[in-house]
């Protein structure tokens, strides 16, 4: 497997440097958004890029996009890093901490939407169906089975079992 001209085999040095060119702009915008401390934030980019391209093997295109996958691991990282730093404080600031920005939030809710998105094309397109029609359109049961011609129980079971598969896609990123 190749991206371009760099050959993309687990554990090579080209497969972290095509990984980098192609995510670690992206990453150091967000991670200088969410950390003050530009080490800190350089130092959760290095993290997350050792991390994918550790774990690359993991990965299925199939299942969603490889930058969703990889801010899948950048979250894990960056609340991993926050708890340590978090244990490791000595003091506590006497200046009240900045507020998100609004491109703060754009960012955690475009990556977020990526990842549950992702996360939904993994799904059988009944399973999507009624995905959609209770959260998105916040159709009730009763509601979606009329749309589909289904009983009220079929709808929760494929509800259920739907929650269920979304659940574990989502895990296997990494995102929950």
């Amino acid at each position: 497997m190749t991206r371009g001209d760099l050959p993309l085999e687990r554990g090579s040095d080209s497969l972290a440097h095509a990984l980098y060119l192609a995510h670690g702009p992206a990453l150091e915008h967000w991670a200088r958004r969410r950390f003050s401390d530009p080490e800190a934030a350089e130092e959760v980019v290095q993290d997350v890029v050792l991390a994918a391209w550790r774990k690359h093997h993991q990965f299925d295109g199939e299942r969603g996009s490889e930058r969703a996958w990889i801010f899948g691991i950048a979250r894990n990282v960056a609340a991993t890093d926050y708890e340590r730093r978090r244990r490791h404080l000595r003091s506590i600031p006497t200046a009240e901490a900045p507020e998100q920005g609004h491109d703060d939030l754009e960012v955690a809710q475009l990556v977020d939407r990526s990842l549950i998105a992702d996360g939904l094309r993994s799904l059988s397109s009944e399973h999507q169906t009624v995905i959609v029609a209770a959260y998105w359109e916040r159709l009730s049961t009763r509601e979606i089975g009329d749309r589909l011609g289904i009983p009220d129980g079929t709808v929760k079971s494929r509800l259920h079992y739907a929650l269920r598969v979304l659940r574990a896609a989502l895990e296997e990123r990494e995102v929950l």
